[in-house]
């Protein structure tokens, strides 16, 4: 008998830096992690100099919400220890989660949700796979262009239900996308 395999689920939160993805991520791995999901991250970072394993970086506050398993993709260092960058392709082939969230990857055109600070932020990164947006955004209006606009701590369940409709749901197919770029 051949083993039934569910798809994986994959989206992305991507924003500019301290719009809030990271929340976002915490929130969303604790939530579908305490309704029995597997869930792992993918961290995409331009710093340099990392330190792998760091509990208060924000793949330790990943770890801390729910994630299983998190991977740290920055400029020369992947931390599923590898001393080169791994492309988001090779880093998806370790992970056999129900869901995975890639924090980042902004130029990645999968299902995602957009965190900024404001209209300008939002604009700037705004492209047809975003299917919501968060962060401080929220506290300003509750559309943006069409799709909601959430707060992560308050209307958790609202995004993830949200994740859960626009995910991919097929690591290769995200992969494939990915290419190179990463």
């Amino acid at each position: 008998m051949r083993e039934v395999v569910r798809p994986v689920l994959i989206f992305a939160v991507s924003g500019f830096s301290k719009t809030g993805k990271t929340s976002a991520v915490e929130a969303l791995a604790s939530f579908f992690s305490s309704r029995g999901r597997t869930v792992a991250t993918v961290k995409d970072s331009g710093c340099a100099g990392l330190a792998v394993g760091d509990e208060t970086a924000d793949t330790g506050r990943h770890r801390r919400a729910g994630a299983s398993a998190s991977v740290l993709l920055s400029r020369g260092l992947a931390s599923i220890v590898y001393e080169r960058r791994l492309s988001a392709a090779e880093a998806l082939k370790f992970l056999n989660h129900d869901i995975v969230i890639m924090e980042g990857f902004k130029a990645l055109r999968i299902p995602k949700i957009i965190t900024a600070s404001d209209e300008a932020g939002a604009e700037a990164l705004f492209c047809e796979e975003a299917f919501a947006f968060s962060g401080k955004l929220a506290e300003a209006m509750s559309v943006y262009r069409g799709r909601p606009v959430l707060n992560c701590f308050t209307e958790t369940e609202k995004l993830a239900a949200l994740a859960l409709e626009y995910a991919a749901r097929d690591a290769e197919y995200v992969a494939a996308k990915a290419g190179g770029l990463y």
